[in-house]
This record gives C-alpha cells, sequence and structure tokens, in this order.
C-alpha cells in the first residue's frame, strides 16, 4: 500500500490577466531540485483549456480545471481535479494557478479545509502584478485585483522591462501600504522568480473584500464549424474555440488580427502555414513562440466587450482546412 500523502508544500501563484503566471510557474519549475517531483494544477476562466498544453510541452505534469473561478462554480471538480493529481503523481509540491479572475481566498480556505489539512502544507502565496496596471482604476477598483495583492505573501512587479517610474512608485506605494507587511516585495521580468520564496511562510492573518460567489450562467452557441464556448463573470467575458482537425491559419494574417483584436488577454496553441505557434499577450502586445503540436487548434480571448461574433468572424477569415 503507498506510504499516505502527508504535507506536501503548496503554493498559490497569482495575478491578474496576462501577467505572466505561466511563465512564472515555467521558470520555478526549471530551479526545481533534480530529485524532486513536481505538480500542477491550474484554472482557466474560459472553457477552453490552453496552459495545460503548454506546461505538457515542457514537461510538467499539470492538471487543468476549467470553465470560471476555483472558488465558486468549480468547486467540486477543483477538489476531485487535486485528488486525482497527488494520488496519480504523488507530488514534492504542487503549484495552484488559480485564474486571473478568481478569489483567492476561498481557494486557501478550500485547501486549508479538513480534506486537505493533513495532505498539503500552505506556503506563501506569490502574486505577480503589471506595475503599468496600477495607474488604470480598471484595475486598482476591481475587487479581484485587489484582493490577489492583499492575499499575497510575496508581491512581485513583473514586466518591469515595460514599467515607467511613475507605474514603479505606484506599486512600491501598494506593497508598503498592505497590512500585514509582506514577507518579500521584489521586482522582476519575464517571470524570473527565486524558487526560494515558496517556502516563506504563510501569513494566516491577511485581510481581503471576498465578495459573494461570483458564477454566472455559462452560454453555449455554434458557429459553423468552430462551436465556440463563452463564459461570462465579473464584467468579462471569454470566447473559445477549438478547430478542427485540419484547420491551418495563415500566420501573417493571424498575427496582424490578433494584434488589432487587442483584448483584455490572448492565449492560444494555433497551426499555421509556418508551424504551430503559441500566441500568448494581452492587448497589443502578443508574443509568438513555436511550440509542439498538439491535438487541434485552440485560443482563448477575454475581453470586458461582447464582441463574439467579430472575434469569431475575424478567426475564421484567416484558416482554412487542409
Amino acid at each position: 500500500m503507498p506510504e499516505k500523502l502527508t504535507n506536501i508544500p503548496t503554493n498559490l501563484i497569482m495575478g491578474f490577466l496576462g501577467v505572466g503566471k505561466t511563465t512564472a510557474i515555467l521558470e520555478l519549475v526549471k530551479q526545481k531540485p533534480v530529485n524532486e517531483s513536481w505538480a500542477v494544477l491550474v484554472n482557466e476562466f474560459g472553457k477552453i483549456g490552453i496552459d495545460g498544453a503548454i506546461f505538457s510541452a515542457a514537461g510538467v505534469t499539470v492538471k487543468e480545471v476549467a470553465g470560471g473561478c476555483l472558488c465558486c462554480a468549480v468547486a467540486l471538480p477543483f477538489q476531485v481535479s487535486i485528488n486525482r493529481l497527488l494520488k496519480a503523481v504523488r507530488p514534492d509540491r504542487l503549484l495552484i494557478e488559480p485564474s486571473g479572475l478568481g478569489h483567492p481566498k476561498k481557494v486557501v480556505d478550500m485547501l486549508s479545509h479538513d480534506t486537505f489539512k493533513e495532505v498539503l502544507d500552505l506556503r506563501a502565496s506569490i502574486c505577480l502584478v503589471d506595475p503599468e496596471k496600477l495607474k488604470d482604476k480598471r484595475y486598482t477598483t476591481h475587487v479581484n485585483f485587489v484582493d490577489q495583492i492583499a492575499l499575497s505573501d510575496v508581491l512581485v512587479a513583473n514586466k518591469m522591462d515595460l514599467a515607467d517610474t511613475a507605474a514603479v512608485d505606484l506599486f512600491h506605494c501598494w506593497a508598503n501600504n498592505s497590512q500585514p507587511r509582506k514577507a518579500m516585495i521584489a521586482e522582476t521580468s519575464q517571470g524570473q522568480l527565486d524558487v526560494a520564496w515558496l517556502d516563506i511562510p504563510r501569513h494566516q492573518q491577511r485581510n481581503i473584500r471576498t465578495p459573494p460567489a461570483h458564477q454566472q450562467p455559462e452560454r453555449y452557441r455554434v458557429a459553423g464549424e468552430q462551436s465556440p464556448f463563452e463564459h461570462v463573470a465579473d464584467g468579462y467575458q471569454s470566447f473559445g474555440a477549438v478547430f478542427p482537425t485540419g484547420s491551418c491559419f495563415d500566420y501573417q494574417k493571424i498575427k496582424q488580427v490578433l494584434h488589432e483584436l487587442q483584448p483584455e488577454r490572448i492565449k492560444g496553441i494555433l497551426y499555421t502555414n509556418q508551424g504551430w505557434f503559441l500566441y500568448n499577450g494581452a492587448g497589443s502586445d502578443i508574443n509568438i513562440t513555436a511550440t509542439l503540436a498538439i491535438a487541434n487548434s485552440r485560443i482563448e480571448i477575454i475581453s470586458t466587450r461582447n464582441n463574439t461574433q467579430a472575434f469569431s468572424a475575424a478567426l475564421n477569415a484567416c484558416r482554412w482546412i487542409i
């Protein structure tokens, strides 16, 4: 009989849409001890799982929970998924990436519940922040954004290479005014986190403003071959699509289209006439990198605008069936 799982070091890696959580986790995994096995549980706001393919391509054991916030509509699937992941991998460490639109305090409460109390050893929660977003009231008045910062033990200004002096000053104002004080305040770029931060103790008395459960009815509709999925919550709408086998995108056209759409978040893996590529970014800043092939091209777009038809039409105009 396998030895009982106990006290697995566990960390939340938090941050709002497009801040670089996935990149940061991949950088942390590169620093893990060679004799350890780590696992990642990732929650995506939309119905189409993208991060799982990204982590798998990097050789990371991952389990996805898509289609909402871990603390609300998918709470039971979350508990089932984490149990299956722990039993299958028996990891030496578990990293959890909540949705950028999730309420992390309820995730912490679930992980601290009797079900996981002896199994998991909750350590520092790390929150990444894009300092430039602190200039925008759409972010600084958004309860999820504020709560993620408040709950974190380690607060990290990511994308420092893109931040001006005013943005950096705002970040340190937020960080230094947090109570209880942060265990660590840091600056970085490209998600370069120090693996030692994972073992900083978690402060159990951090205060947040968790609102009532925010799940809303999900909507589904079919547009030709594409079958997009929509999920709506907290003023954001996701558009997700898995494309038919044989779909091929024009590399130059899709690059231009994604640049012009400028939603709050884009993440996708698409087959193009130049090969398979990962598209990852926010607004007009879209990073494109070559990646391994997956079964079907897929994309997730999160926006504050209700423009599903425009997204669908623009994407379909860039593809054909081979």
